[in-house]
């Protein structure tokens, strides 16, 4: 493992699940489960996987939270200009589904949705009671479950679905469990959590606009911080995004406060990380971040393990040195 001071979370998926055991050998110091892409059952039989191979080493389970995402459909491919359709329970299998009618209540036509972490970008035409059409500004691949919001407002939702309150009694029940709260506004979300599950900790996920003026009471409705820049970057900019992030002093609040989103994303499909990402990381440790998040580099990455250990042998470089 890394440094007791300095927290290396690594996301399980698709090329990890069988590597459990090495990517603790190779500094995992905590694992994390996205429940968003899993069904119940088998987040359930991986944290009883994670715990066959250590009754200690923390677990924190995902929720979806306040996070909208698409359904699940075939991959596809969408071109600049083309016109999409996302629906709550679509009728016709050309158009796409989406899980919260709250984002097509409050949606307006001439807002962008923002797809996947802003990869992929669609300007609202029209809007019905049960879907958006849509014009696609920015193209690519389309893939089931990934995050949609919408760039000028944020959609509030009303609370926990059912799924994300059967993994938060989850966690309550597993020893050393805790949960990630996507999309969290001003920390009373937290309470969602501790209703079900009392004695476990809490992260909380700074993504939206509205957390910025309230990181200082997240923080302090929470055990740790999570700031995603992913969907943060979606939601108010790459430069607002980045001059705030520089404005903050990490060890200046009470909490942990770790950074996800692209922090190792070179990993992901190559041997090694771009001396950009080094040089990031380094900046991350000396600013005193607790730890960072991988998330694509371990889940679905070439080479998890690898990955896992030339962040855990750069830290402990920059620790040493």
């Amino acid at each position: 493992m890394i440094s007791n001071t300095f927290q290396l979370i690594v996301t399980l998926g698709p090329a990890s699940l069988e590597l459990i055991e090495p990517l603790i050998d190779a500094g995992a110091s905590t694992f994390r489960l996205n429940t968003a892409h899993m069904a119940f059952d088998s987040v359930e039989a991986l944290v009883r996987r994670v715990r066959s191979f250590s009754d200690t080493l923390p677990i924190v389970l995902d929720l979806q939270g306040a996070k909208m995402r698409l359904g699940t459909f075939p991959e596809r491919q969408v071109t600049v200009n083309q016109e999409v359709i996302f629906a709550i329970q679509p009728s016709n299998v050309t158009d796409l589904p989406m899980e919260h009618a709250e984002l097509v209540e409050q949606a307006r036509p001439g807002d962008v949705m923002s797809v996947d972490d802003d990869r992929l970008r669609f300007q609202i035409l029209e809007k019905t009671d049960r879907s958006l059409v849509t014009r696609t500004l920015s193209g690519g691949l389309l893939k089931s479950r990934k995050g949609i919001n919408i760039a000028q407002h944020p959609v509030d939702l009303r609370g926990l679905r059912e799924f994300d309150k059967e993994i938060c009694r989850l966690a309550g029940r597993s020893s050393g469990t805790g949960c990630a709260i996507s999309f969290m506004k001003d920390g009373h979300e937290a309470d969602w959590v501790r209703h079900l599950a009392p004695h476990s900790p809490v992260v909380g996920k700074i993504e939206r606009a509205e957390a910025l003026p309230n990181f200082e009471a997240i923080s302090e409705r929470v055990e740790s911080v999570w700031i995603c820049r992913g969907d943060l970057g979606a939601q108010i900019g790459p430069a607002p995004m980045a001059k705030w992030i520089s404005s903050i002093t990490p060890r200046s609040l009470n909490r942990p406060v770790l950074m996800a989103g692209q922090v190792m994303e070179h990993l992901t499909s190559h041997r090694e990380p771009t001396r950009t990402e080094v040089c990031h990381l380094y900046d991350l440790v000396s600013r005193g971040y607790a730890g960072i998040v991988l998330s694509d580099e371990t889940a679905i990455g070439g080479d998890p393990v690898r990955a896992a250990r030339e962040t855990s042998a750069l830290v402990r470089a920059f620790q040493h040195s």
